[in-house]
């Protein structure tokens, strides 16, 4: 029996949908009802997606807009590697308003990766 999923994204948003079909797939997974938790951790490029002035538009691709609300609505956590936040020149301040976001450390990710019965790499 699966008790909790873990994603881990560490695709750019721009070019591929990885990103967002992570949220989906989260979102998909948070539907199922509260009995299996669900986070997903964002890495590497994937932190572009909580840009708040990344314009996705201008290079040909869909707003992510509605995926952030699709995430919203289904209270899903999400969380955003703190070295590679740095390592994109991102503050805190430069993501969108997101209740659920949280910024972690390498040590809680492996914590995490620990404690997850089942990880998805996307």
């Amino acid at each position: 029996m699966i008790n909790s999923i873990l994603i881990l994204c560490d695709s750019s948003p721009i070019g591929k949908n990885s990103a967002v079909e992570a949220i989906r797939l989260g979102s998909g997974f948070v539907a199922l009802g509260e009995e299996i938790p669900c986070e997903i951790v964002f890495m590497g490029d994937a932190v572009y997606l909580f840009n708040k002035n990344a314009d996705p538009t201008a290079v040909n691709m869909d707003p992510s807009d509605e995926t952030i609300e699709m995430a919203d609505l289904s209270d899903l956590t999400v969380n955003i590697l703190e070295g590679d936040l740095k390592a994109t020149g991102l503050i805190r301040e430069d993501l969108i308003d997101y209740e659920n976001l949280h910024i972690i450390s390498k040590k809680e990710l492996i914590k995490k990766m620990n404690d997850a019965d089942t990880t998805f790499r996307i």
